[in-house]
């Protein structure tokens, strides 16, 4: 017999012992529990039979942070090369070199930093000039890094030559500038050199500080009184900056004055905060700035009160006289409450915070960065970013065969309509601002995932002592869209039982471009079954007008005095295919109706479609105008390629976004633009050709520098020739209230697609490891479970990266917005 304290402690022992027993049990359990949940994620489950299979993996190893580990050692290299390929981007040495060139060459005398005023000789741009496509196609078939000579493309204000004027010149070799010269119309099917009005727009004009101060000041003397009554403001002598008016600028070109040798604008007068746009006074006054000497420009014309004064002396005795209508405007206050800026207001959303949905790299990049050229999976292609026309992918290659030589933005446009005179030639064409100082930072997390390649791209600073950088050229990233590339599903036994799929993953390279009010994001989107996409998506501020009746006829009343009008967003691409080589051909299949007997009752007849091939002989023959009621497929191919089938190897060329320009041909700005005129254009390939467009549209109507319309007047062969397509694409845009503050990028997205077409023998994305398929683990016995088969990718767990924008910006604030106050040439 125990003693009561022996038994009381034999008692606790036995109930401690129990509930350790119960707590290694459920241990157990939820171990077991958790490897069947594990596997059910991972692959092997059958939840109908409880005689499943399952394969039980177990990886006691702690998860690592994502991408730590690269198989196959993918690498990004962003240092620029000593020995540079003929397509990369001029470097900084490069830039160096030629702008010391050319301040010490007796013929340029090209301004050094700190002395560039209008009337001197002054470097304006400069751009790579690549070689021939011959020697080029050349070069890449050797082996080794021997050196093609670079070359560059400059633009020279010479407003020191009397007639002052705009020269472009040819510089090299680049690695020890020798010499420069005049360019020809050999060289880029462009006269030069060009008119001095016809200029591209310069920042050193339009700084309120810089060049156009005289004139402001000159506005400010005889309408300052009109300024302050309607607006309290004037553009200059405020106590703040801030508290000053700012302006935008319409461009009235040459063929509105009937004279390549005016230039003339209207400067439209806003207030001084986000966005300034979207605060207009409703004013506008005509400019005159054709010659070298800021301190000459006067300005004529006025619009106020939607009326036109043909002197600021008319409106000011109308004003005073009363005989029109005073316009008094309240001046903004500037708070993060205003209507147009981007601070967060309304109902949060979600009521408590939550990060949205990001995406991971788990076993690193899938793709190298080296010299600029990019090589992802089966893809291959070297990035540009052209200081003229834009981004660009050349010599792009899929399985190593070259599909295309050159993927360029060529030109953009945006043609407004309206009542104001102003608004009326608003007609941008937008590289009159060198493109490349228009690329403006990517911010990962929101304009690229957080797992992007950021490339930096020098370039020439007109103002500067030394080359600017920026930071974000180009964002380079892969991400899957969500939706499969391909997929099917056999669910029941009858119809044979599996599934087979993969999630469309895809490499995006991806810029940029803030062109005033307006962004432009333009990417080449990479897809693993061959197919090459290039879109464009607008956003940014809508350009606002102030709303009238009469202004009623192109927009609607978005805000309570604001108007958006009307306008034609249109873009121009040149794509130069090389399919199985460069003896090219295009064909239309045409898809047409035809009346046939039925083939088991011949006596009834049958209405169907039917394929009509239709081979494109000559370039005015494949000048393309899209009808709804003549379908078709657009097809370059290589005759002399064939697949396992005997059918000539091709790609299709499908444009998503084609656009109509209602504009009669060779009318008011219409000229600048020939290239808007069809949907699609396919030439001979021409050295000469380099561009469509030219960095003077914005003025040259009246006489167009590059008129794209000679590129296909000469009706040359295309048969068996090396083809070039020019494909024009663009939307039609009316403002909402729903684009305030920002037009959304959901909608007007643009662009083409470049599919293989009979090129290959099946779907190349067949040989991707990303593939799922899922079949029964044993035909004959459908209740013992399914086998998932992930082509080796492990399906296990990592840490996601931290994001460092944060950090980044507080080492480098100029990645997204300037701090050390650089200047721009535009």
């Amino acid at each position: 017999m125990w003693s009561g304290e022996k038994a009381k402690s034999i008692a606790t022992k036995w109930f401690w012992g129990i509930v350790a027993m119960f707590f290694v049990v459920l241990s157990v359990g939820l171990a077991l529990a958790l490897i069947v949940v594990t596997r059910q994620r991972d692959g092997l489950l059958n939840a109908s039979s409880s005689s499943a299979k399952v394969s039980v993996i177990t990886d006691d190893v702690p998860p690592t942070l994502c991408g730590s580990v690269n198989a196959n050692n993918n690498v990004i290299n962003l240092t620029e090369p000593d020995i540079p390929g003929p397509f990369h981007d001029l470097t900084v040495e490069e830039i160096k070199k030629l702008r010391k060139f050319l301040e010490q060459r007796p013929e340029t005398r090209a301004a050094r930093p700190g002395t560039v005023t209008l009337p001197s000789s002054f470097i304006f741009a400069m751009d790579l000039m690549l070689p021939k496509k011959s020697e080029v196609l050349a070069h890449l078939k050797k082996s080794g890094d021997s050196e093609l000579p670079r070359y560059a493309r400059v633009i020279m204000i010479r407003g020191d030559r009397i007639p002052p004027v705009v020269e472009e010149l040819k510089c090299g070799p680049l690695h020890n500038v020798e010499s420069c010269r005049l360019l020809t119309v050999n060289d880029t099917s462009a006269r030069n050199p060009v008119d001095f009005s016809l200029r591209p727009l310069l920042s050193l004009e339009f700084d309120s500080n810089g060049a156009f101060k005289y004139l402001l000041d000159k506005i400010d003397k005889e309408l300052g009184t009109i300024l302050i009554e309607s607006f309290n403001a004037t553009f200059r002598g405020c106590e703040l900056p801030e508290d000053c008016l700012t302006f935008g600028i319409s461009p009235v070109s040459s063929q509105l004055v009937n004279s390549t040798s005016e230039r003339q604008l209207w400067i439209v007068p806003r207030y001084k905060l986000q966005y300034p746009t979207l605060h207009p006074t409703g004013m506008a006054i005509l400019c005159h700035m054709k010659e070298a000497d800021p301190m000459k420009w006067t300005f004529s014309k006025v619009w106020y009160a939607n009326k036109i004064f043909n002197s600021a002396t008319d409106l000011n005795s109308a004003y005073n006289t009363g005989t029109i209508a005073k316009v008094t405007m309240t001046k903004p206050v500037k708070t993060e409450n205003v209507f147009s800026t981007e601070h967060r207001r309304g109902n949060p959303m979600p009521e408590k915070p939550q990060q949205p949905p990001t995406q991971v790299e788990p076993d690193g990049k899938r793709y190298s960065l080296n010299n600029r050229r990019v090589t992802y999976l089966n893809w291959a292609f070297h990035v540009r970013m052209s200081t003229v026309s834009g981004p660009a992918v050349y010599d792009v290659r899929f399985k190593g065969e070259r599909i295309a030589y050159e993927i360029a933005l060529n030109e953009m446009a945006s043609f407004y309509s309206g009542y104001a005179p102003w608004m009326q030639v608003t007609n941008y064409v937008v590289s009159g601002p060198m493109v490349d100082q228009q690329v403006r930072s990517l911010v990962p997390g929101a304009d690229c995932p957080e797992t992007a390649t950021l490339i930096s791209q020098p370039i020439f600073n007109m103002l500067g002592d030394s080359t600017s950088v920026n930071y974000t050229t180009f964002c380079l990233f892969e991400h899957n869209n969500g939706i499969p590339l391909r997929r099917h599903l056999s669910y029941t036994v009858a119809d044979g039982g599996f599934y087979g799929g993969m999630l469309d993953s895809v490499l995006v390279l991806r810029s940029a471009l803030t062109i005033s009010n307006d962004d432009y994001i333009i990417d080449f989107i990479f897809h693993q079954n061959g197919v090459l996409e290039t879109t464009v998506i607008t956003t940014g501020y809508i350009l606002g007008n102030v709303y009238s009746e009469a202004e009623g006829r192109y927009g609607f009343r978005i805000g309570e005095n604001l108007l958006g009008n009307l306008h034609h967003q249109m873009f121009h691409f040149k794509v130069d295919l090389d399919v199985a080589g460069t003896q090219n051909m295009y064909k239309t299949l045409d898809i047409q109706r035809e009346v046939v007997a039925r083939s088991d009752d011949a006596s009834k007849d049958w209405v169907q479609n039917k394929i009509v091939s239709q081979l494109k002989t000559s370039e005015l023959d494949a000048v393309h105008l899209y009808s709804f009621d003549l379908p078709k497929y657009h097809i370059v191919f290589n005759n002399f390629s064939q697949n396992a089938y005997s059918e000539n190897r091709g790609y299709r060329v499908q444009i998503n976004g084609m656009t109509k320009s209602l504009l009669p041909e060779n009318v008011g700005n219409e000229r600048a633009i020939p290239w808007s005129r069809h949907q699609m254009v396919v030439t001979k390939h021409k050295d000469s050709e380099v561009r469509s467009s030219s960095s003077y549209g914005m003025y040259d109507s009246a006489a167009p520098v590059v008129n794209f319309s000679d590129f296909y007047q000469d009706n040359d062969s295309i048969v068996n020739e090396d083809l070039v397509l020019w494909i024009t694409c663009g939307t039609y845009h009316i403002p909402r209230t729903e684009d305030l503050p920002l037009k959304s990028s959901v909608g007007p997205k643009v662009g083409f697609t470049l599919l293989p077409f009979n090129y290959h023998n099946e779907c190349p994305s067949m040989s991707s490891r990303d593939a799922v398929y899922i079949q029964h683990s044993n035909p004959l016995g459908h209740r013992q479970g399914v086998d998932i088969t992930r082509n080796g990718n492990r399906n296990g767990q990592c840490l996601t990266p931290e994001s460092t924008l944060e950090k980044d910006l507080l080492s480098n604030p100029d990645l997204v917005l300037e701090t050390n106050h650089r200047n721009h040439n535009y």
